[in-house]
């Protein structure tokens, strides 16, 4: 097959069938969106078809754990890249026939293992493994994967990249947003009224389920706090958290754009930290909460903001999503309706830019010192 001929076949229809998929940072699964889109840029219209999450199999996660580990071998994290592409590409094959639709396009964004923001010492650098090579080799459909690097290869950190979708989706001529995804990390796209792109803020806001989760894995071998019912039963650690706050405010010290990741949001974060386990991760909630509210307002707030449309897996810790509240007084706080989906079909919507040839990433967001295009092509 022609596959140039294919992209130009993609690009002439006047509707597209994308596949996007997802995995955080939490390292726990996979979401498949599939999504219509028409339209690329401002003119984008997307409809979402059907939707599914799919865990990862305990051994294939403890992988996964272990190569986001520091001492990981880099011969273990090859082979890891390449088993969990095939992952990826039998679970797009099997959600793809189980809805019998044709589908046109897939957008994976992988998944994260290192991420590290340039400093004084080191340029930035990322890393999405599950190769997009093997799931177009799997499903027989083109694929665009690593959204990330061609935004460092500008001067960029490779994140945020969400902010342009949604701007393109969301933005409003009435009202100032902003969208809070509390996935392992928590980042914000603030989207003021009537604002062109560049004029977004968009960065991360350090913790969301990062700390929390360790927490409880640690003291209740659990792999998150369901419901936030553990850190319900605890009470705030003052002295811990104000030394937590101190130990956060170098970050969030720093001035947008700025990104970060579970290379700071490790075991080594909370090493050392004693006491009843129900408080600790009580108190891990509250800095969470303060570490977001904090972030907007030195860097949100002052611009003006109507309301917060909150994102993620976090927005079903309701121990979290109460502290918010009582940090955001006077501001209300909203859970997305699309909560636990806005982040794969972003990445479809991503791809159908890439189709388009419409740069996507946001250099006030990312630091670089270009738009650019974001992806890159598998052909089957």
């Amino acid at each position: 097959m022609n596959y140039i001929r294919k992209l130009i076949e993609l690009i002439e229809k006047p509707q597209r069938t994308v596949l996007g998929m997802m995995s955080g940072t939490s390292a726990d699964g996979v979401d498949l969106v599939l999504t219509k889109i028409s339209g690329y840029g401002k003119s984008t219209k997307v409809e979402t078809l059907a939707t599914k999450r799919i865990d990862y199999p305990e051994a294939l996660r403890e992988k996964i754990i272990d190569a986001m580990n520091e001492n990981s071998k880099m011969r273990d994290v090859c082979a890891l890249d390449f088993e969990l592409g095939a992952f990826f590409g039998l679970c797009a094959k099997k959600f793809i026939e189980s809805n019998g639709l044709q589908v046109d396009l897939i957008a994976s964004h992988g998944q994260t293992i290192y991420h590290h923001p340039r400093s004084d010492e080191s340029p930035a650098c990322t890393l999405q493994i599950g190769d997009g090579d093997l799931i177009a080799a799997k499903t027989g459909i083109v694929t665009v994967s690593d959204f990330r690097r061609k935004d460092i290869a500008y001067g960029g950190e490779g994140a945020p990249l969400v902010p342009h979708v949604d701007y393109i989706l969301y933005a409003s001529n009435k009202e100032s947003i902003a969208f809070n995804n509390l996935g392992g990390i928590s980042n914000v796209t603030y989207v003021p009224r009537g604002a062109s792109e560049s004029e977004l803020i968009a960065f991360d806001t350090g913790p969301a389920n990062a700390l929390i989760d360790l927490a409880v894995s640690r003291f209740f071998d659990l792999p998150f706090d369901k419901n936030g019912e553990i850190s319900s039963k605890g009470k705030i650690d003052r002295e811990l958290l104000e030394r937590l706050k101190e130990k956060e405010m170098s970050y969030i010290s720093r001035v947008p754009p700025k990104s970060t990741g579970k290379e700071v949001y490790n075991s080594k974060y909370i090493e050392g930290v004693t006491g009843d386990p129900h408080n600790i991760v009580r108190t891990l909630v509250e800095l969470t909460a303060w570490s977001v509210w904090e972030s907007y307002r030195r860097y949100v707030i002052p611009n003006g903001l109507d309301r917060v449309v909150l994102t993620g897996g976090g927005v079903m810790n309701e121990t979290l999503v109460k502290a918010l509240r009582t940090y955001f007084e006077g501001i209300p706080i909203e859970i997305a309706e699309d909560w636990k989906w806005r982040e794969a079909k972003a990445f479809a919507v991503l791809a159908n830019e890439l189709l388009f040839s419409i740069p996507a990433n946001n250099p006030k967001a990312t630091g670089a010192y270009s738009k650019t295009l974001l992806g890159k092509i598998s052909f089957p």
